[in-house]
């Protein structure tokens, strides 16, 4: 599948008033797709924090392209630090500074066509997507370590902050070097953990 085809699979649709709704065209790349069929990565181990699920991740994507981030940035060192944990407790993901800056970069390489607004509470990068009755964006994804790729659909990325049509992408920057996948990410994405045999399984959400 060529790149232009991969880079308009998400789009936005207006309803009404300055609410929108997001549409996902399906977009497929890499070695595994998700959400479309399901896959078991290994939970990794911190003693430091038992109780946290972490998982391996490799790197991320924007519009079809890996963003030109190290695997190291996302490591949990044998001393508990770093890592990525999944939390529902959390809302919005978050990743190391230089790891967000270059994710963040890369999406605004990708629309800069939309017209860009301050930015609202943590997040840097916003739109006012106020009168468009389409918006094409690129897809997000997140490449997990073992060869998986997780691409969110447009609604767990680019969300409303208020009623005027502004969007914001919905990532921020860590204070430390430990990265969180919060719930927004996870919305609508079917995710298992076998705590019993050290894996969390990723697919449709099929309730």
């Amino acid at each position: 599948m060529q790149r232009d085809s991969l880079r308009v699979a998400a789009v936005l649709r207006r309803t009404a008033g300055a609410a929108y709704e997001a549409a996902d065209f399906g977009a497929e790349f890499g070695r595994s797709v998700l959400p479309v069929g399901a896959a078991w990565v290994p939970l990794l181990q911190n003693l430091r924090a038992p109780s946290f699920y972490y998982i391996g991740l490799s790197g991320l994507g924007v519009g079809g392209t890996r963003v030109p981030v190290s695997e190291d940035a996302f490591k949990l060192s044998e001393s508990g630090d770093g890592g990525v944990v999944m939390d529902t407790g959390t809302a919005v993901t978050r990743l190391p500074a230089a790891a967000y800056a270059a994710f963040r970069d890369a999406f605004l390489a990708e629309t800069a066509n939309l017209p860009r607004v301050g930015g609202v509470s943590i997040f840097d990068t916003c739109y006012d997507l106020n009168g468009f009755v389409t918006v094409r964006v690129p897809t997000v994804s997140f490449f997990l370590s073992g060869g998986p790729i997780l691409t969110l659909p447009a609604r767990n990325f680019l969300i409303p902050v208020d009623e005027r049509g502004t969007f914001c992408f919905a990532f921020a920057p860590s204070p430390s070097d430990l990265s969180i996948i919060g719930n927004i990410q996870q919305e609508g994405i079917q995710i298992s953990f076998n705590g019993a045999n050290g894996y969390v399984g990723f697919g449709p959400n099929v309730c």
